[in-house]
């Protein structure tokens, strides 16, 4: 029993179907640690011993099931060869992207097999391997991959994937190589030791669901078959009619529902996929009041039904850690909330 207990013993469970008897914690904190480290987010995401030792912190600080490893929008694109423009404090970044030509693309860009040693790709592995050693109890390991549609974005720049000379021939062939790219992403993450893929996609962005979810099935299929989770965040986390939309499109895909607080009741989404995002952001960016998050976490979890609490996006480097580790203690119980 104490082996099921761990959050990676959960999670096999859960591809299995088994729903756990609490909700597994696995919000998207991974900026933050930039911050515990005292560096900019461009040298954060270089040095792989400061991530790890920044995440261990977070962990033990914010009584997380796991850690994001390594949450980057940009590392496929980087990989296939895209210029990242910084600013000059190292905090924020574009993508530059050219119009699509995808021959030109599978020409100049690696194959399945030598993608995990471009650009920062062979660095978040070495993240995973260091955080499966270092880390005590099992916890889940998560890492972010970038989805279909939104690496085709990238990739043409939003300008030509969206504007007059959107060329639908052309970006549907995107997204194919862009799937191909995401299941060699995932393999490389999974034999690293992940057991949860964060899938970023532009879900305003799919054209058609069902292909979309045709593309997709041989991502979710790869990391359900290394026993691991595949878990939907929208790559524009206010698109929630959006992620409601393509929910049951790919099977096996957790497609998390958002936390209505007002609500009386789960919503349909989040009662038919055992999860849910935390409204995290939202309550960060307000002066409201934690109370009613905390008070529906605090119900107990069989009355609740879920079995993965995340979020939609990665929490703020500027974030109140004090204020995080009472909402995320919550989850655990009400007794343990910081002074």
């Amino acid at each position: 029993m104490a082996e099921a207990a761990t959050p990676r013993a959960m999670i096999r469970a859960m591809v299995q179907g088994t729903r756990p008897a609490r909700p597994l914690l696995l919000p998207v904190v991974f900026s933050l640690g930039g911050r515990l480290e005292n560096v900019p987010l461009r040298a954060f995401l270089s040095n792989p011993t400061k991530i790890a030792s920044s995440l261990r912190q977070l962990r033990a600080a914010l009584s997380l099931d796991g850690v994001t490893c390594y949450f980057d929008p940009y590392i496929e694109a980087e990989a296939l060869g895209c210029e990242v423009q910084w600013n000059t404090e190292g905090s924020n970044r574009t993508i530059r992207a050219a119009p699509i030509n995808v021959d030109a693309l599978r020409q100049r860009s690696p194959t399945p097999d030598q993608i995990g040693q471009r650009g920062r790709v062979s660095l978040a592995c070495e993240v995973v391997r260091r955080l499966k050693v270092m880390l005590p109890g099992e916890p889940a390991l998560a890492v972010s991959v970038t989805g279909p549609c939104a690496l085709a974005v990238q990739l043409a720049g939003a300008a030509s994937a969206r504007g007059p000379a959107f060329n639908e021939a052309g970006f549907s062939e995107a997204t194919e190589f862009a799937a191909d790219v995401a299941v060699a992403l995932c393999k490389g993450f999974l034999d690293a030791g992940a057991n949860v893929i964060f899938l970023r996609e532009d879900v305003a962005a799919i054209p058609d669901i069902k292909r979309w979810g045709d593309l997709l099935n041989p991502v979710v299929n790869v990391i359900r078959f290394y026993e691991a989770l595949p878990v939907l965040l929208p790559a524009n986390p206010s698109a929630t009619a959006a992620s409601s939309a393509v929910n049951g499109a790919c099977e096996g895909l957790i497609c998390p529902g958002t936390i209505d607080l007002p609500a009386p009741a789960l919503s349909p989404q989040i009662a038919a996929s055992y999860s849910a995002y935390l409204p995290i952001q939202e309550l960060l960016l307000s002066e409201a009041s934690d109370a009613a998050l905390i008070d529906f976490l605090q119900t107990p979890a069989p009355d609740l039904g879920l079995g993965l609490l995340t979020t939609q996006d990665d929490i703020s480097a500027g974030a109140d850690l004090r204020r995080l580790a009472n909402l995320f203690r919550s989850v655990h119980g009400g007794s343990r909330v910081v002074a």
